[in-house]
């Protein structure tokens, strides 16, 4: 991991990821997610992002507290690169952690980041232990019953990793393989569709080590996390299957239902970061390619 450049205070390189596996451009990039990149989600998931619990809210106006706090608490790993993770000096840095930072700018409050698990990230808020949660995760009707989201500020889109070696060639012959995945992630999910066993693993890292190590047949995630491991690991011993995983996943920033006000305020945000090209810009820095949502 350490062959790749990383940002050091002050100083931040434009990345350019580039991949060669599977002989796929930077096109297909980002899933919905978790650490995992199990949108996280694609956790998750998610996915981006961790257990769904059961969506509680607070009888207050989070809006409000926010702004009488001077404080947005925000859920994330906080071990996931490039999303949100902690740089050789150990600060949080990432093209999500980004974000965030904007977000918080643009409510008139500082951010206080709070790191914790992909299984429980979401449940978090349940909890009211923040009041956002900016970790990729993946916007789906089962969690929209539960959690209010905002319009998308990313799309992804999943690749299926296996073993260099691997006879595997399509992802229908996977059924009866096992696959290494953060057992509450969309990519779970998706493997199991496919006929898998899944393996659970408590991220994206554990799940490639699986891969190139021969102790798994596969693991799914977001293309742009397989970018990144083989840029600090151009030696490692997997390949990725030429086909998408069939559904293109958008993410969006989480939070507790009946918090119209906050929703409305995020999004208005978000609307602005995409128009003057904020995002744009952070996702050319981070990644190499704007996956800034079209409209």
């Amino acid at each position: 991991m350490n062959s790749t450049p990383r940002p050091v205070p002050g100083q931040r390189p434009t990345r350019r990821l580039t991949l060669a596996a599977g002989g796929v451009g930077i096109a297909a990039l980002l899933a919905a997610c978790n650490s995992d990149g199990d949108s996280r989600g694609a956790g998750g998931p998610g996915g981006a992002g961790g257990s769904d619990g059961g969506g509680g809210s607070v009888d207050e106006d989070i809006l409000a507290r926010i702004k009488e706090n001077g404080t947005v608490r925000i859920g994330l790993e906080g071990t996931y690169r490039p999303y949100a993770f902690h740089d050789d000096s150990n600060e949080l840095v990432g093209f999500e952690k980004d974000i965030a930072d904007k977000i918080a700018e643009g409510l008139g409050v500082q951010p206080e980041y709070i790191e914790t698990e992909w299984d429980s990230l979401i449940a978090g808020l349940d909890v009211d232990r923040y009041d956002l949660v900016i970790n990729n995760v993946a916007i789906t009707e089962e969690r929209q019953q539960k959690y209010a989201f905002t319009e998308p500020y990313a799309q992804s889109i999943g690749r299926i990793a296996v073993p260099e070696d691997s006879e595997v060639q399509t992802a229908e012959e996977l059924e009866g393989k096992r696959s290494a995945q953060t057992a509450t992630s969309n990519w779970a999910a998706q493997m199991e569709e496919l006929g898998a066993e899944i393996v659970p693993v408590q991220g994206f890292a554990e799940a490639i080590e699986l891969v190139v190590q021969g102790r798994v047949d596969a693991t799914a995630n977001d293309f742009i996390s397989f970018q990144t491991y083989q840029e600090e690991h151009p030696e490692a011993p997997f390949r990725l299957l030429d086909a998408e995983l069939p559904t293109d996943v958008a993410v969006g920033v989480i939070m507790q239902q009946g918090q119209q006000a906050l929703l409305d305020e995020v999004n208005g945000i978000l609307e602005t970061l995409k128009g003057d090209g904020t995002l744009t810009a952070i996702y050319e820095e981070w990644v190499g390619q704007d996956i800034t949502p079209e409209a």
